[in-house]
């Protein structure tokens, strides 16, 4: 009795609380497994993009950095951002500043978390909230040698030299075989 009661209670809830749906997105050009790479001391701006595609209104959302604050920033004077119903398009600056002693291989997860504000007039407001995230790694230095150096191509120049004999003696020998099947014919 008491988990039919339960269920019950939990589908009228369910039915009230969808009359009042209000949606909003976030899109960014990078997140965990596409990280933004950089380099030691490289300054980055992105931008993420609010959305508010469903719902019956226009929404206010509170852009807030949960972590990366080290390395991140918000750029827009205030970070309350009016997101019209049906926009897609709501763009939200983010400064990544590099330290010029990273290490490569060195990485810092980002986090921007979008809370929205909901203005009722009593009662409890419900609001929702959108956490994005994404890494930064500093690339890792091409390995060189200061020993070996390269040549257009990447190879070293005893190969290249020997690979241009060797195509100088198929050369010769291509020319010299038309050229006997010439002196034959006359």
């Amino acid at each position: 009795m008491v988990k039919i009661n339960i269920i019950i209670l939990s589908m009228f809830l369910l039915v009230i609380l969808s009359y009042n749906v209000n949606s909003f997105g976030v899109s960014s050009p990078y997140w965990d497994e596409n990280p933004l790479y950089v380099n030691p001391g490289e300054i980055k701006e992105i931008t993420m993009v609010l959305q508010n595609m469903v719902g019956d209104q226009d929404m206010k959302v509170i852009a807030d950095l949960d972590s990366g604050k080290e390395i991140a920033s918000l750029l827009d004077k205030s970070t309350t951002y009016n997101v019209p119903l049906g926009s897609s398009s709501i763009p939200v600056k983010i400064k990544i500043n590099v330290p010029e002693n990273a290490k490569p291989g060195q990485e810092w997860q980002v986090g921007v978390s979008f809370k929205t504000i909901v203005e009722s007039s009593g009662g409890v407001g419900i609001g929702g909230a959108v956490s994005k995230g994404f890494k930064v790694i500093v690339k890792e230095e091409p390995k060189t040698t200061g020993s070996v150096l390269k040549i257009a191509g990447g190879l070293e120049p005893l190969t290249g030299f020997l690979v241009l004999i060797a195509i100088l003696i198929i050369l010769v020998l291509i020319i010299k075989h038309f050229h006997k099947k010439r002196v034959i014919k006359e």
